[in-house]
C-alpha cells in the first residue's frame, strides 16, 4: 500500500476513534481497571521502583536516542557503503520520522488542555473530566495548561513505526511493525498504569506517528503512486 493510501486510512481512523471516546466513557470505564477506589492507589507508582520507571520510561527513551544518533553517523559519515547505499530513501524516513512524530504530538499536547488521568475527581484529583471539545467551567478551570492528550512518552515508541519503510520484503515490514507496536505500547501502557493517561491518549499518538511517518514518506518517495508501484516499475510492466 502507498503513503498515500496510509494517510486516508489514517486520517479516517483518527475521525472514528476521537467520535468513538467522545461519545462514550470508555477511557474512564478502561481506566477504571488501574485504580483503587478504596487506597486511591494506582496499579504502577514510581516512588519505590526505580528499576522498573527506569526499564519502561528513562532506558526506552535513551536507547532510541541512542538508536537516532546511531543512524545519523551511519547517513553521514558512511553514506558510501553498501548498506546505506541500499536503504537510504528508508534511512532518511526514519530519520526524520523519529523526532517529528513526537514532537508533532507535543505540539498538539500544548493545545488541547486536557488532564491526566490522576488530576481528575473520579480518580481522587480535584478537576472534572472532559471530553476533548469541552472546555472547563469558571469555578473549575485549572491553575494551569493541561497536557496530558496525546500521550508524548508513548509516541517516542510509536515514531519507531517508520522503520517499516527501511526493509524491502514485507516479512520484514511486519516483523518492523511488531516490534514499534510493542514498544509503544509497553511505554504507553505503562503510564496508564501509572494514572498519566487514558487509553485515547495512547491510540490517538499511535494513530498521529503512523501519519506523520506516512507524510514524509509521500514526501521523500513521490513516485510512489497509489497502487504502491514505482513509476518505473508500472514502466516495466506494460
Amino acid at each position: 500500500m502507498s503513503p498515500a493510501k496510509h494517510i486516508q486510512y489514517t486520517l479516517a481512523a483518527l475521525i472514528v476513534v476521537i467520535l468513538c471516546f467522545e461519545l462514550s466513557n470508555l477511557d474512564l470505564w478502561i481506566q477504571g481497571f488501574f485504580y483503587n477506589a478504596n487506597s486511591q492507589r494506582w496499579l504502577f507508582q514510581i516512588d519505590g521502583n526505580p528499576w522498573r520507571h527506569f526499564f519502561f520510561y528513562d532506558g526506552p527513551k535513551r536507547l532510541l536516542i541512542l538508536f537516532e544518533f546511531a543512524l545519523l553517523a551511519s547517513a553521514l559519515f558512511f553514506r558510501k557503503a553498501q548498506f546505506v547505499q541500499h536503504y537510504n530513501r528508508g534511512l532518511l524516513i526514519v530519520l526524520l520520522a523519529l523526532p517529528l512524530g513526537p514532537a508533532a504530538v507535543s505540539l498538539l499536547k500544548g493545545t488541547t488542555n486536557v488532564a491526566c488521568p490522576y488530576a481528575l475527581s473520579e480518580f481522587g484529583g480535584e478537576l472534572p473530566y472532559l471530553k476533548l471539545f469541552e472546555r472547563y467551567p469558571a469555578e473549575k478551570q485549572p491553575a494551569k495548561q493541561q497536557r496530558c492528550f496525546p500521550a508524548g512518552h508513548a509516541s517516542a515508541g510509536f515514531a519507531l513505526l517508520a522503520l517499516y519503510y527501511l526493509p524491502k520484503s514485507r516479512r520484514r515490514r511486519r516483523q518492523m511493525v511488531v516490534l514499534a507496536l510493542t514498544a509503544g505500547w509497553a511505554m504507553g501502557g505503562y503510564k496508564m498504569l501509572l494514572g498519566h493517561h487514558f487509553f485515547s491518549h495512547t491510540l490517538v499518538s499511535m494513530l498521529l506517528c503512523w501519519l506523520v511517518t506516512n507524510c514524509i514518506a509521500l514526501l521523500v518517495t513521490p513516485t510512489l503512486s497509489l497502487s504502491g508501484r514505482s513509476s518505473l516499475q508500472q514502466h516495466r510492466a506494460s
